[in-house]
């Protein structure tokens, strides 16, 4: 649904009912929702060139289910920064596709009640926690920033935005992280995989590909 910036006035489209925060494509306000208007709360700085083949509106498939990439979010770290893609699925349901120093991997928010998650405090790498039916073993720790963001997102991600993120990772390629942040707190819940087994199209067009 569509919902006119009120900045410059150009239309912001909501593809799902979960998106909360968008960017605008024309002129770069940093939107939240709220019902039917939309709130400025800062601006979004230009994207450095980076070597991302994906692109907001690329396409997929992955474990039978179709897919539409509707926001990106770059996440710095004091070593460095990761690409989190937010898609959503045929079906409506979000996803969310990792970029990260060549690997690749997808997850989806798993509900977790807030007093089960483990005190950020008490964590530490080799941990290992059992989460449902897995145990996983903490890997790191890492405070975030956020770098940029673009498209929607189904929390709010300014310039500037901070959390903790824990990586977790178990016995056959599953993988899992919990997201510490002003928001909340946040379990998600997927696997490593190949970029072939994305099966994307629409991509950037990049020099060597």
């Amino acid at each position: 649904m569509p919902i006119p910036c009120p900045s410059c006035g150009a239309d912001v489209e909501f593809r799902s009912a979960q998106s909360v925060f968008a960017v605008c494509p024309f002129c770069r306000s940093s939107l939240v929702r709220r019902d039917v208007n939309l709130e400025v709360i800062g601006k979004m700085a230009e994207l450095r060139a980076d070597s991302s083949p994906l692109q907001v509106g690329s396409l997929g498939k992955i474990d039978g289910k179709a897919f539409q990439i509707a926001g990106r979010l770059k996440v710095g770290w004091e070593e460095g920064f990761w690409i989190e893609w937010f898609a959503l699925e045929e079906d409506g349901a979000p996803a969310w596709i990792a970029e990260a120093q060549g690997f690749w991997m997808i997850s989806r928010e798993r509900p977790m009640n807030e007093a089960h998650f483990p005190p950020l405090k008490t964590l530490k790498p080799e941990d290992v926690l059992t989460i449902g039916p897995n145990q996983y073993a903490v890997d790191d720790i890492k405070k975030t920033t956020c770098l940029y963001s673009e498209g929607e997102l189904p929390f709010a991600a300014p310039l500037g935005r901070k959390a903790t993120s824990v990586d977790l990772s178990a016995i056959g390629g599953k993988f899992a992280s919990l997201d510490y942040s002003d928001e909340g707190k946040f379990f998600y819940e997927g696997r490593y995989a190949e970029f072939n087994e994305f099966h994307f199209q629409n991509l950037r067009t990049l020099d060597g590909w």
